[in-house]
């Protein structure tokens, strides 16, 4: 059974580009997991718009997220399963993981790392990204995100009763040297 990890942090906070740079884990994003289960049933449909889906038809695809968390946590080796605590769909929340995903990860799950960054450089990573359509949040809206993101992070830890890191995102190599570390830890 693997070993995992989920990893957290709002988007443009550097989790996927800080987790390219961690040696010795596997790096799963959870969002290409799930569009390739939901690409039968939602054809045409990109990461950034499921998560609009993901509000008209919460039951299915909540379903189907559980399942792809089922077969993650079968495969072998140490896994960071890069995914988020919270997203923004419209003018609501929606949460990254269900009390069925955290029966599932539960004894299997290491420990959560919540990936940061200071707000400025979140929005201007946000900006500068032409290959994903995010949501033009200020930073006042950004802010309650983390906060919601950082709150349901603590409750999830509750649930698989491991320890919550939250590593700040401030040079890359730093921040993935600490993953490492928790990974070593763990």
């Amino acid at each position: 059974m693997a070993k995992v990890f989920l990893v957290f942090g709002i988007s443009g906070s550097g989790k996927t580009t800080v987790l390219t740079k961690v040696r010795n884990a596997r790096t799963v994003s959870v969002g290409t997991e799930l569009l390739n289960a939901y690409s039968r049933k939602f054809k045409g449909m990109d990461r950034d718009t499921i998560k609009f889906k993901e509000l008209e038809t919460y039951g299915l695809l909540s379903r189907v997220r559980s399942g792809v968390f089922g077969k993650l946590v079968k495969r072998t080796g140490t896994l960071m399963l890069d995914t988020h605590a919270c997203l923004k769909a419209g003018d609501g929340y929606v949460q990254g993981l269900s009390l069925r995903d955290c029966e599932i990860l539960r004894g299997r799950c290491r420990a959560i790392v919540y990936i940061d960054a200071k707000t400025k450089d979140i929005l201007t990573r946000r900006k500068r990204d032409s290959s994903r359509r995010r949501a033009s949040l200020s930073a006042d809206e950004l802010d309650r995100l983390r906060d919601i993101s950082v709150s349901l992070s603590m409750a999830y830890a509750l649930q698989l009763q491991v320890p919550v890191y939250i590593v700040q995102n401030d040079y890359i190599k730093d921040a993935a040297r600490k993953i490492e570390e928790i990974i070593e830890r763990s």
